[in-house]
């Protein structure tokens, strides 16, 4: 063979005197090629100096060694802390395990992206990082027959593996906490109602406050989209309705940031105290925005690096015929940070 000479698999093929395809599926070492065929297949590959790159040697065994991420559509997804976190893991711990990470991003059309990387063979598996009542992609996977693993729960189905956080009762805690602190009249503001986190988390206030002999007021409940608009928004509707309002829950650190601009953007100027009289905020993360001295913060850590880790070695046991739980559960943390 002459130096500099690109040696191709059709090559092989017809100096072997068999198809691409065979050459191909020797290379995959599918059983449905003798130990004959494979061995003066191999033996033409050394003769002509063929070695098949990492790329056919993949499409040769149907397996990319690339797992997939969805991300929710969210404009401001890349500023929360807790996906920030979660990606940076799931990536770290996909590349100790031989894989790569591929990103499908959830938006209008919600099965498009994902159904892309699925049909093209580009992915093996598939990681979500958010579910929502009767989510089209997760139909779309488990009708497909497509290995998934889900950051949350899947309200309309049990048999999906699943990596969540008791967010119920977890929100329970923390609505306890401020009733504990001496909060009489506690708002929520949560993100997308359709999202099962924020179902769960305002199930787990809805029920403390039951509990505790307390009034549910409606007009202190605001539900919209994951992002500091959204809390910005929602506060100044709350105060609007009930000023005198002096606890919150809140069930995202985009949602907390836009709440505290709103607090913070009306201290007095002669006093630098602020006019809104809130003691205590409960929230799910509050990332490195802007605080209030003035105000008890109490966050539910709920571990987003566990979460990320565990949902990516599930899915690659999975991958490799491991048995692993269907739903497994990473406890949270309480405390205060001011």
């Amino acid at each position: 063979m002459k130096e500099g000479r690109h040696v191709t698999i059709k090559m092989v093929a017809d100096k072997a005197g068999v198809s691409k395809s065979t050459v191909s599926r020797a290379i995959g070492n599918y059983p449905d090629i003798s130990d004959k065929t494979k061995e003066k297949i191999f033996s033409v590959m050394k003769e002509l100096n063929y070695y098949p790159s990492a790329i056919a040697r993949s499409l040769a065994n149907r397996i990319s060694k690339n797992v997939g991420l969805v991300l929710p559509a969210d404009d401001d997804f890349f500023l929360n802390p807790f996906f920030q976190e979660s990606l940076r893991i799931i990536s770290k711990t996909a590349s100790s395990r031989g894989y790569d990470v591929l990103i499908a991003y959830n938006g209008d059309n919600e099965t498009r992206s994902v159904e892309r990387l699925v049909k093209a063979n580009k992915v093996d598996g598939v990681i979500m990082m958010r579910s929502v009542v009767q989510d089209p992609t997760i139909e779309y996977l488990r009708d497909s027959n497509f290995p998934f693993v889900l950051i949350g729960k899947s309200i309309d189905y049990s048999s999906v593996h699943s990596v969540d956080t008791d967010n119920v009762d977890a929100c329970k805690t923390l609505t306890k906490k401020l009733i504990d602190s001496g909060c009489k009249k506690i708002a929520f503001i949560g993100g997308d109602k359709n999202s099962v986190v924020t179902i769960d988390r305002f199930n787990g206030y809805v029920k403390t406050i039951e509990e505790n002999g307390m009034k549910l007021n409606k007009d202190l409940i605001q539900e919209n989209e994951f992002s500091s608009m959204n809390g910005y928004r929602s506060i100044e509707k709350i105060l609007k309705n009930d000023s005198s309002i002096d606890g919150i829950v809140i069930t995202d650190a985009l949602i907390f940031s836009g709440v505290m601009d709103y607090i913070n953007n009306h201290k007095s100027y002669e006093t630098g105290e602020s006019s809104i009289k809130i003691k205590v905020i409960g929230t799910f993360g509050t990332g490195n925005f802007q605080q209030n001295p003035d105000i008890e913060i109490i966050n539910v850590d709920v571990d987003s690096k566990i979460l990320g880790e565990k949902s990516c070695n599930t899915l690659i046991d999975l991958l490799e015929g491991k048995d692993v739980e269907m739903t497994q559960i990473v406890d949270y943390k309480i405390s205060n940070i001011n």
